[in-house]
């Protein structure tokens, strides 16, 4: 079926940032390959069998859904859920062999009486919290909250993390500060741990950025992606954007000067202009925000959006675009000829993040979204 819109994921390009990354770890890490939020709404369905491929030894996730699906797709990973779940949540997701994070005592008493009814521990990670304050276990306040979690029965403790919250920032004092607090307080309850586990801070920003936080794994989502945690985390050059988002252009009209244009009547013309219409809105993902100030690609020349965008139409300026037809490919996001429009730039556009752009994105074109040739 023909769609507006259509969502490229380059599989080759995910494959190669994977294996630029690795080649930067220290010794012995391993990487868990964040695939959470439907791989960053790039896909997990596309991406997860690459990971495997790669030899991705764990594949970190959210929701029951994508364990299910990376279970029937057969790969061999560990699946690790990044968020606490609820217990009923973890009950069923026991049917897929996925390793839950822990980050109260309460949480690990509950986990803990249905390992023990079912004879069946459940494989953990207790979860130190270095000051995002969404879980975690805080020291030294918790500490003996933290041991008693430790020597439960019902629970098998696989490893020990934490996540840092501010690896992306410019001055990386307090991550240097957060990791050597993990390092004292994994070492002061290493007694209470039944065996030898994993352990693992570093998000995309801190691998980067603080070798010393590689350890034994460490867990890459959005610079997996080929994009920058932050302008203060930059990526390895070599590293190719995975998304790529395109629409066409709809129809094609003369509109005379002192015309006004969109909703609102915000804009109104100084002179005849060409306007394309786009069929994309805010329902596909682009967004209200992006009204007079993104570009679009046509022919790979820069065309700024005119007017707001509506619910399903944008409206932009081709004036200058020799020969524009209805029916041209328009890149919103991604390469066209030497031109390129990033997620960041459509984050800056937006005043957010490139996260928040390729989740909306994918999310809003699910069924739209194809392995790119």
């Amino acid at each position: 079926m023909l769609h507006h819109t259509q969502v490229l994921i380059d599989r080759r390009a995910y494959e190669h940032n994977l294996n630029v990354l690795r080649a930067g770890l220290s010794p012995g890490c391993r990487i868990c390959a964040v695939l959470k939020a439907d791989a960053y709404g790039h896909g997990l369905d596309l991406l997860a069998p690459v990971a495997a491929a790669c030899g991705i030894p764990v594949v970190g996730i959210t929701d029951n859904w994508e364990a299910e699906l990376v279970r029937r797709m057969n790969l061999p990973v560990t699946l690790l859920r990044l968020r606490p779940a609820t217990l009923e949540e973890a009950v069923e997701a026991r049917a897929w062999d996925v390793e839950e994070v822990i980050g109260s005592l309460q949480q690990a008493k509950a986990f803990s009486r249905v390992g023990l009814n079912g004879h069946r521990p459940f494989p953990v990670h207790l979860k130190l919290d270095a000051g995002i304050g969404r879980m975690g276990f805080s020291l030294p306040r918790q500490l003996e909250e933290l041991r008693e979690a430790c020597r439960l029965e019902g629970l098998r403790i696989r490893g020990v993390m934490t996540h840092f919250p501010c690896a992306d920032e410019a001055d990386l004092q307090q991550t240097r500060e957060a990791l050597e607090r993990f390092n004292h307080d994994v070492r002061r309850i290493q007694p209470s741990l039944p065996e030898p586990v994993i352990r693992h801070a570093a998000n995309s920003a801190g691998a980067l950025r603080l070798p010393d936080s590689h350890q034994e794994m460490v867990r890459l989502g959005i610079v997996s992606y080929g994009l920058a945690p932050s302008p203060d985390a930059p990526p390895p050059g070599t590293l190719q954007p995975v998304m790529q988002w395109i629409t066409r252009v709809a129809q094609v009209r003369w509109v005379p000067a002192e015309s006004t244009i969109g909703y609102g009547r915000t804009v109104r013309l100084d002179c005849d202009r060409l306007i394309a219409t786009l069929p994309v809105g805010y329902a596909d993902g682009y967004l209200r925000a992006f009204s007079d100030r993104a570009t679009v690609l046509i022919r790979g020349i820069p065309c700024p959006v005119v007017g707001r965008v509506s619910m399903d139409m944008t409206t932009v300026d081709v004036s200058h675009v020799p020969d524009v037809q209805p029916g041209d490919t328009v890149v919103l996001m991604g390469r066209q000829g030497d031109k390129s429009i990033s997620a960041d730039d459509l984050a800056r556009w937006a005043g957010t993040i490139n996260y928040e752009i390729t989740c909306l994105v994918g999310k809003c074109n699910r069924a739209w979204r194809i392995q790119s040739p």
